[in-house]
């Protein structure tokens, strides 16, 4: 009898952590953040993120041992002047996506904790409603004049 439970809590554990697992439906690609001249206060982080799941998906936060704190961004362009605006949550929709890229949707990193240079590397912690949080490791890369196109950075990293 003791047999049957222990293997049925065993089965139960790795039911829920599959459950668990299929809950985290996000899935991040060509992440970056843009090196900063030294003193900086605040950087930009840009990546695609993906939502293989069924559902839709919402992301609340966005945070790292890095930087104090993480917001969300979008840019709107009002009478030719762009601006950002923080947003509360980014809604990825089923088998959707949301790039966060330069003149768009993106993160901004505000008061860096540690001086970040090209080749670092930068913990981010997505956090989902209703989800479990994931890790995502982003690379500082160095941005050369001309760069600004946004496709540059697929060539610093991989």
């Amino acid at each position: 009898m003791k047999q049957t439970s222990i293997v049925l809590g065993i089965l139960l554990a790795l039911l829920y952590s599959l459950i668990t697992a299929a809950d985290t439906a996000l899935e991040v690609t060509d992440p970056w953040i843009r090196e900063a001249p030294p003193g900086a206060n605040v950087l930009a982080a840009y990546m695609v993120i993906a939502n293989q799941g069924v559902q839709a998906a919402t992301i609340t936060a966005i945070a790292s041992p890095d930087f104090e704190r993480i917001e969300m961004h979008r840019t709107l362009v009002e009478d030719g002047v762009a601006r950002m605006v923080p947003v509360e949550s980014l809604q990825i929709a089923a088998a959707g996506r949301v790039e966060l890229e330069p003149g768009g949707m993106h993160l901004m990193l505000y008061s860096p904790r540690r001086p970040l240079r090209e080749g670092d590397s930068v913990a981010l912690e997505i956090q989902q409603s209703g989800a479990a949080s994931i890790r995502v490791h982003v690379p500082v890369v160095k941005m050369n004049a001309g760069d600004d196109d946004g496709d540059h950075h697929h060539h610093h990293h991989h």
